[in-house]
């Protein structure tokens, strides 16, 4: 049996632990990204992202595809992704204004239009776009991105929560990684010493349970960029995060984790 296919085709689509609006927001389908539906529900589809396999529910604004098709409408392995908190382009079709927010999915390396399926696009302006790899600086991406709010089920320029902050900054970097920090924190090295830490290495920290409950990308010289509150660049040490506004340590370091040469998609 095939399964059936969809794409985004909006900014983002929120995706919900149960098919209802009241139910809380765990992740973002963001612009030009793929997905398998797996059961439909009135106007619920429970999907799949092709990208890190997380699953939830998205209203049925999204759009159905056909896979066989795939590579004559524009959407096949992806080119670019949106740095900053978002970019505006000119959608043909509809006659409007679009908003596309960090993370959004281009096909393509260049070039101002951009075509998915039966949709045309003009972008504005190329700048605040990157193709994904090693080349990437997380640095200069996450300071553009600095004060945008902390968003439970976040990923997006529209707000962060703590893992789609580092999921989205290592896929720029050509690095795949799972949705959630408990399911991060399994991957690459680990590195022993803080003072061993390299921009891009992952720090993870631990609620008084003794579980995973934040991670931040380390930008080097005692720095870690995070969502907390608001995407932010604090101090890191040994034994965590400590932010000078409160004057304290606010999360409690558990492991650092190298991840490096782990395959965008």
């Amino acid at each position: 049996m095939i399964m059936e296919k969809g794409i985004s085709l909006q900014g983002y689509v929120p995706m919900r632990n149960a098919p209802s609006h009241k139910s809380e927001m765990v992740s973002q389908v963001l612009f030009g990204e793929k997905f398998t539906i797996l059961e439909t529900r009135d106007n619920w589809h429970l999907i799949s992202l092709d990208f890190d396999g997380y699953m939830g529910w998205v209203e049925s604004q999204v759009r159905r595809t056909d896979v066989r098709n795939e590579a004559e409408n524009g959407s096949g392995k992806h080119g670019r992704m949106v740095s900053r908190p978002f970019i505006t382009a000119y959608e043909r079709k509809m006659d409007r204004q679009m908003i596309l927010p960090t993370g959004s999915i281009l096909p393509g390396t260049s070039g101002k239009t951009v075509r998915l399926y039966d949709r045309e696009y003009e972008l504005l302006s190329e700048e605040g776009i990157v193709v994904p790899g090693p080349h990437a600086d997380p640095e200069q991406i996450g300071r553009g991105l600095c004060s945008l709010p902390y968003l439970w089920g976040g990923r997006s320029g529209f707000g962060f929560d703590c893992s789609g902050l580092t999921q989205i900054l290592c896929r720029m970097m050509g690095v795949s990684l799972p949705r959630d920090s408990h399911q991060q924190a399994v991957l690459g090295n680990t590195v022993n010493l803080i003072q061993e830490a390299e921009k891009g290495d992952l720090a993870f920290f631990e609620n008084n349970a003794g579980e995973i409950a934040h991670v931040g990308m380390l930008l080097g010289e005692g720095r870690i960029l995070h969502a907390y509150i608001n995407v932010r660049i604090d101090r890191i040490d040994q034994h965590g995060i400590y932010n000078h506004e409160k004057k304290t340590y606010t999360h409690r370091l558990r492991v650092i984790k190298r991840v490096a040469g782990i395959k965008a998609q």
